[in-house]
């Protein structure tokens, strides 16, 4: 049974093409911003791993993140940053909350699969 993972951007199409080249390893479920992964998490959901974006309309990543991270149900949960933002401040910050990792666009499909693989088959509960 392939893992799940949430999938969170604003843009359709990179959600869609990331959603492929993720689909060969694991079950993709996809969300347009923060808002909608909250809902699909509160509504249920248990990813075994979350993708997500920092900037995006209504909820975005570090508010995402926040609350994740501050949230018993959800802060197990591990989380790797796919960002065009590459500040490092932003990246320390983001990495004292406890994701996983921190891959800036464009990426490479075959790292954020190895990543996915790696935190899933660890079980991680907090990344450094």
């Amino acid at each position: 049974m392939k893992k799940k993972v949430l999938l969170i951007d604003d843009i359709k199409e990179f959600r869609a093409l990331v959603k492929i080249f993720l689909s060969e390893k694991f079950e993709v479920v996809t969300a347009k911003d923060g808002m909608e992964a909250l809902a699909y998490l509160e509504n249920g959901m248990k990813p075994d791993a979350i993708v997500t974006d920092l900037m995006m309309p209504r909820l975005d990543g570090y508010q995402l993140i926040s609350r994740l991270k501050n949230d018993d149900q959800f802060k197990d949960i591990p989380v790797i940053v796919l960002s065009n933002i590459d500040k490092h401040k932003d990246r320390e910050e983001l990495a004292r909350t406890g994701i996983c990792g921190y891959l800036i666009k464009p990426f490479s499909p075959n790292e954020l699969k190895e990543n996915l693989e790696k935190m899933i088959s660890k079980a991680l509960v907090y990344c450094t």
